[in-house]
């Protein structure tokens, strides 16, 4: 469980790092049998810290300063976070700091 705003962001380095992982193993891999096993891992994984992320905002949404339905950025502790990458696979997480 993420317990603060350095371990949110690393986890949101890492799930970048996944995904790009991902987008290379689609791109060298034509057997789609052989992708599905391949990226398995890597998407279970994906999924796990996306819920851990999802958590980890939820229960300090008080630190928040603006959260609306459908935004696409969160700003918490003078940290600008990209919320499209649990909107479709393939957008990279970004932390911008302010």
């Amino acid at each position: 469980m993420i317990q603060n705003n350095q371990e949110l962001e690393a986890t949101l380095e890492r799930i970048d790092r996944f995904q790009k992982q991902v987008a290379k193993l689609k791109e060298f891999e034509t057997n789609p049998r052989n992708y599905e096993l391949s990226a398995g891992g890597f998407l279970a994984e994906i999924d796990r810290m996306i819920l851990e992320v999802e958590e980890y905002l939820l229960i300090h949404s008080s630190g928040l300063i603006k959260m609306t339905t459908g935004a696409d950025h969160i700003k918490m502790d003078d940290v600008l976070f990209n919320l499209s990458m649990w909107r479709g696979w393939g957008l990279s997480s970004q932390a911008v700091h302010l």
